[in-house]
């Protein structure tokens, strides 16, 4: 009887330890590339609490850049900044603050929130990701033509090891 409760035991155990490796339970910044529904990029909340996104507009072809803060899991877009207006470039209000520095527009008091939010990885926009650790072309997580979703979700231990490859 011994032999029989001791496998019990570790089957448990072991089923346990296999269910609690795929629950998602850690909560990450994520990037999921939307055509094949792959997770690309995890990233602790904690070390994310800001970025900005960056591409090289196709009307005007000079860089924008979107700045973006982490608040209650949600994304907001606190800050916009460009080279001068032009088709595709965002109005702004008298709430929101504009100021011009070396021909540089920067729009901010944006306050735009967003649960999630999908770019579009072009093949001539040089679109990338800016963390305080470095920076990264979104093409380096899906080909051109793709999208890219950024999210805040609950991930298991399985994908943060399959994904950052501990």
């Amino acid at each position: 009887m011994k032999y029989n409760k001791k496998i019990v035991t570790i089957t448990a155990i072991a089923f346990l330890i296999i269910i609690f490796c795929y629950l998602p339970i850690i909560n990450m910044f994520t990037i999921t590339d939307i055509k094949v529904g792959k997770l690309v990029c995890l990233r602790s909340i904690k070390h994310t609490q800001s970025f900005h996104t960056s591409f090289i507009h196709s009307v005007n072809k000079v860089p924008v850049y979107e700045y973006y803060k982490i608040v209650d899991d949600k994304f907001v877009i606190y800050k916009t900044s460009f080279y001068s207006y032009g088709a595709g470039m965002p109005e702004y209000n008298p709430q929101q603050h504009v100021t011009i520095t070396d021909g540089m527009v920067t729009i901010d008091n944006l306050n735009i929130v967003l649960e999630d939010f999908a770019i579009f990885v072009g093949t001539v926009a040089n679109h990338k990701v800016i963390f305080d650790d470095g920076e990264y072309n979104l093409s380096r997580f899906t080909n051109p033509g793709n999208n890219l979703k950024f999210e805040i979700k609950r991930v298991s231990i399985y994908n943060l090891i399959k994904v950052v490859g501990l």
